[in-house]
């Protein structure tokens, strides 16, 4: 542990390593020689990142990179603290997530900036040119080292007193750093949460006339037939908010590259404002739908982004610098006569006779938040990744949920709340049908999708959409439930895929599922090297099954085979998945009807066979009702529906204990010996953390947010493993099969994890297509058939061996989960006829 004080200079030149490196004297200080390693560990605080510009070539001469984006990073021994510019040849550490908040590094190498770019808070410019990761130290290192340290405290080196470097990217003229995964999100307090102050917006008395509202269809009139609009204020409400549109590029040097786009109208027409560049810094998060805003200085263009709207109000800083002005409720005239905000909600049953492509409101009980996952954004280059989550939100009105492919709205702070048990809210959003019939079809965002919840001051409290009826049906719907019947279906994080693919090989080229036909060997290990962090994509790939093993959730294993594998390394092995830490629990097949209200919920053992039948007639949350612990009992439905009733917040306390059992994963197969292969191989030997749904622990739900979310790039934002990984699995979770594909030349082995979709099972259901449930069939459909019990898994593997060398093309999942750790699910298998 390190003590930091304000002790003399001379104290911390002997007692840092970072100071002694960096103050070392060197010949000439723009030489070849003038490069400074430090030996000794230092530590990642921080890693931001922003897009390069055209100074790139004169901050790096030599570089060459295929991202457009680059990183600056906080070091620190513990005693003092620099920021430096990461050199582009580092940039994939940083992309992987092998360079992260936390970790400990050997042998840094400093290589001075150019002399005008040495602006770092008043001391010389350092770029890190060369480091390694110490990755026996662990992935959280930095966690033990600086847990008494208070990291804000800790000098700057070269900073006089108490002065702090410029919080800016240090090698682009770029007004603020983006989110490390994304584009689309809000990072950094130059992001204003209240509007500016108008005081200074009065307009001189010679203004009054120019001031009086002028009606939105005047002015398009007169745009239209070419004559001069006449300059005036304009009086509109907001009815849509777009999320953040990042346009910078790296041949640019927009400083402030950003728009956001509001739909607004008066009482004649419909426009679209779009504010540009610093006006998004100082407005984008204070201004909402419903809000009533006065313009002034604004230009008129015709609009080619917007789908219902002709005219397009351009506001800017400068040239002119417009003038935004929200008018309070209490002084809004009636003579406005300003439209209302409309909703078009629909609920399950509603959705399931949709269109494609529909627009539609929903309102549910959040049941499921997948992990966040990022797929690259198509014709924006190699640099920008789209991220989203899978959701699915219950509204007792359908036999399916709602199924929600939720990406970036910029609102981080919202959608990192997003949790089982809340109340959720999403506009704006866009129906996809895949397939004919309800079970294929989803919601996925729109340009002007937003979501409200329930708790942490995101409440629905004041939304205009309380009191319509589909919302108070709603309501009186959760009014019915019990917390613990919903906590105990309900999950966070893990593997999810939706929709569900074909389960015939034609339908699956036909309908060009993935990212490219059957790949060789070398390209599928081309790809998945090409992968970034919690990168997801899909492939297809010829091979024949080498071994086929299950792993349980009660601490049993099968195998087909001789020899079992040893057991799995340490969680931070990048070789080997973790043993994941389970509840012990009851099958799935003990589920019984609903309860009065406070009761407790009682197992019922009886027959296999009968309970499955009971099971598959139930609705999606009768499914769940099963003897759930108490410990997450502490939250309440009730409180969440408070927020559409009162003004007030709502505080509650809640208390949990848990117990953990470790499950045992063990595969081995007729054909395959890991020690003895001689090809390459690609994938985990176990499961990893990531890959599996946690219970929900609603008291815990931070930290499990936490666990399943992406990495953060502070050292203060990050949680050690003890904490992250204790959650147990959840109820959906029945055990998983382990296959070991070998390509057609033998020149790679996946070692991939199959989790059959099961009837009954509210989180992978089956295909609505019966079959034989051989392992052809099992493997075709992705699970089990719905009109049969599931084999047992013992039963299953005596009869893998007739999948050996028998040619078929695998269709893996495939998702980079940080340094070399790589997740590789089979989706599907189908059988190649000779």
């Amino acid at each position: 542990l390190f003590t930091v004080g304000k002790g003399r200079m001379d104290g911390l030149r002997q007692s840092s390593v970072l100071h002694r490196a960096l103050s070392r004297p060197s010949s000439a200080f723009s030489s070849s020689d003038s490069t400074k390693t430090c030996g000794g560990p230092l530590y990642l605080l921080a890693i931001d990142r922003y897009l390069r510009d055209l100074e790139f070539s004169a901050h790096f001469p030599q570089a060459t990179s295929a991202s457009d984006c680059l990183y600056d990073v906080t070091l620190s021994d513990g005693h003092c603290k620099i920021r430096a510019s990461l050199h582009p040849s580092l940039n994939r550490l940083a992309e992987r997530n092998e360079l992260r908040s936390g970790c400990q590094l050997r042998r840094v190498t400093f290589a001075p900036a150019a002399a005008e770019t040495g602006e770092e808070g008043g001391c010389r410019g350092y770029h890190v040119v060369s480091l390694e990761v110490h990755r026996e130290a662990g992935v959280a290192a930095g966690l033990a080292a600086f847990s008494a340290v208070q990291v804000d405290a800790i000098p700057w080196y070269g900073v006089e007193g108490d002065g702090q470097p410029r919080v800016a990217p240090l090698r682009a003229r770029r007004c603020c750093y983006l989110p490390l995964w994304n584009n689309v999100g809000l990072r950094g307090e130059v992001w204003s949460k209240a509007p500016p102050s108008d005081s200074d917006d009065t307009p001189p008395p010679s203004w009054t006339r120019d001031l009086q509202p002028v009606a939105l269809s005047k002015l398009r009139r007169a745009f239209f037939s070419g004559a001069r609009p006449r300059p005036g204020a304009l009086v509109v409400r907001v009815l849509r908010k777009s999320h953040l549109f990042h346009y910078g590029r790296p041949d640019k040097n927009c400083e402030c590259p950003y728009q956001a786009t509001l739909e607004v109208a008066d009482a004649t027409a419909q426009a679209a404002v779009v504010l540009w560049n610093s006006l998004c810094l100082d407005w984008y998060r204070s201004l909402e739908p419903g809000l009533v805003l006065r313009l002034r200085n604004y230009r008129v263009k015709e609009s080619y982004s917007s789908r219902t709207v002709e005219t397009e109000i351009s506001l800017n800083s400068r040239n002119p610098a417009a003038a935004i002005t929200v008018i309070p409720e209490e002084e809004q005239q009636r003579r406005w006569k300003l439209p209302a905000l409309t909703f078009n909600f629909l609920n399950s049953s509603e959705l399931a006779g949709c269109q494609g492509d529909q627009r539609c409101d929903v309102i549910g009980l959040v049941t499921f938040v997948g992990r966040p996952e990022r797929i690259r954004a198509k014709g924006h280059g190699t640099g920008e990744f789209l991220q989203y989550r899978w959701l699915t939100l219950e509204d007792g009105t359908g036999d399916h949920p709602i199924t929600v492919q939720l990406f970036a709205t910029s609102q981080p702070d919202l959608q990192a709340l997003i949790y089982p048990m809340s109340l959720l809210v999403c506009t704006n959003l866009r129906v996809v049908q895949t397939a004919p019939g309800p079970s294929m079809l989803y919601l996925t965002n729109t340009k002007f999708t937003q979501v409200y919840g329930t708790g942490e001051g995101w409440h629905h409290t004041g939304r205009p959409y309380r009191k319509l009826p589909a919302v108070k049906r709603f309501l009186q719907w959760v009014d019915t439930l019990r917390d613990e019947d919903i906590l105990s279906q309900s999950a966070v994080g893990g593997y999810f895929t939706f929709p569900q693919l074909p389960a015939a090989l034609e339908q699956f080229l036909k309908e060009g599922e993935g990212d490219a036909p059957v790949l060789s060997a070398s390209e599928l290990r081309r790809e998945a090297e090409r992968l970034q962090y919690r990168e997801r994509r899909r492939f297809a790939f010829q091979g024949t099954v080498m071994a086929v093993g299950h792993s349980g959730v009660h601490g049993s294993s099968a195998a087909l085979g001789t020899s079992p594998r040893s057991p799995p390394t340490a969680l931070w092995s990048a070789q080997r998945s973790p043993e994941i830490p389970i509840l012990p629990r009851f099958p799935r097949s003990s589920l019984v009807a609903s309860c009065p209200a406070g009761g407790s919920l009682k197992r019922q053992l009886g027959d296999k066979r009968s309970d499955w039948e009971l099971q598959r007639k139930r609705t999606p949350l009768q499914r769940g009702q099963q003897a759930a612990p108490e410990a997450d009992s502490g939250c309440t439905l009730w409180e969440a529906t408070m927020e559409f009733l009162h003004d007030g917040e709502e505080d509650a306390s809640f208390s949990a204990s848990y117990s953990t059992a470790s499950t045992v994963v063990s595969s081995s197969g007729p054909k395959w010996s890991e020690s003895s292969w001689a090809g390459g191989r690609l994938g985990q030997s176990g499961i990893a953390m990531e890959t599996l749904p946690l219970k929900c622990s609603y008291e815990r739900r931070e930290v499990q947010t936490a666990a399943v979310g992406l990495q953060p790039g502070r050292l203060q934002q990050t949680l050690p493993d003890e904490k992250l990984h204790t959650f147990a699995t959840a109820a959906c979770y029945e055990g998983h099969y382990t296959f070991t594909i070998a390509d057609l030349g033998k020149a790679v082995a996946l070692q991939t994890v199959f989790i059959p979709a099961s009837p009954g099972n509210w989180h992978w259901p089956p295909l609505p297509e019966s079959h034989d449930n051989s392992w052809p069939a099992v493997l075709a459909h992705g699970g089990f058939s719905p009109s049969s019990a599931p084999p047992a898994p013992r039963d299953l593997l005596a009869t893998a061996g007739r999948l050996t060398n028998r040619r078929m093309v695998f269709v893996i999942d495939m998702c980079q989960l940080g340094s070399d750790r790589l997740e590789l699910v089979l989706s599907r298998a189908f059988p190649l006829s000779t």
